[in-house]
């Protein structure tokens, strides 16, 4: 293969690679950014859809007056996020599947779950 020939086909693997991502509806929600709110002994959306085997930043606020821990055996995530502040938790790539979260500093009476379709 000559340079010229090289050249071409890097060019047209990263435009193939630009098209894709920018009419990829999976890889739009990607970039997306998902959120769970508590609040009073609540969370909104009790139930959170996300698309399956794509990675999400889930932002996480409290709204409430006392501290919450967002936890999730089989996420493995476990944090706390003092009243008014917002983190973010990076989920991975998930299987199509629905994995349970809840509060674990109200003994999880709070809970929720994250579903991956």
């Amino acid at each position: 293969m000559t340079i010229k020939t090289l050249s071409i086909a890097a060019t047209t693997a990263i435009v193939s690679l630009a098209l894709f991502a920018a009419f990829n509806p999976t890889a739009a929600r990607a970039a997306d950014d998902s959120s769970l709110r508590f609040d009073a002994g609540n969370v909104e959306p009790a139930s959170l859809t996300l698309p399956a085997n794509t990675p999400v930043k889930l932002k996480v606020t409290n709204a409430g007056n006392a501290a919450v821990e967002f936890e999730s055996f089989e996420l493995h995530r476990e944090r706390v996020v003092q009243p008014g502040q917002t983190i973010t938790v990076y989920i991975p790539a998930l299987p199509v599947g629905t994995y349970p979260f809840f509060d674990d500093f109200s003994h999880g009476a709070v809970k929720g779950e994250i579903v991956s379709r």
